[in-house]
């Protein structure tokens, strides 16, 4: 069995079966979820649970990195791993300048990803 078989076996083992676009539309949702808890925490001077939820997110965005395809001849996963890394860069700064614009900025960027990898789903279901 090869490297990238046994990675793909172990992607696949994860999920019962193969990662969907279902299983990154959840994560996103946490992200999101994760971005607005630490957003409010900021807001009301809760530093520790700001620090939680930002702890949280970027914990999510490792597992997820780790779920991507990102062999030769794929574009998803790459693509998805430049986001991830931009959207690593927001946590961090919201989590040491204490922003709640960054972390607007996170949640949008999220809800874009979201929206537009819906429509791009819907149109290869549609086909």
């Amino acid at each position: 069995m090869s490297g990238t078989d046994l990675i793909s076996t172990y992607r696949a083992s994860m999920f019962d079966g193969a990662a969907d676009l279902a299983w990154l539309r959840q994560g996103w949702r946490a992200l999101r979820q994760y971005g607005r808890r630490a957003g409010l925490a900021i807001e009301q001077g809760d530093a520790a649970t700001k620090a939680i939820m930002i702890a949280r997110a970027d914990e999510l965005l490792n597992v997820m990195s780790g779920i991507l395809d990102t062999s030769e001849g794929t574009t998803l996963g790459p693509a998805l791993m430049t986001i991830y890394a931009a959207l690593r860069f927001t946590l961090l700064r919201a989590n040491t300048e204490n922003s709640v614009s960054a972390l607007q900025d996170f949640e949008q960027a999220l809800a874009i990803l979201d929206r537009d990898m819906i429509k791009s789903s819907e149109s290869v279901i549609a086909a």
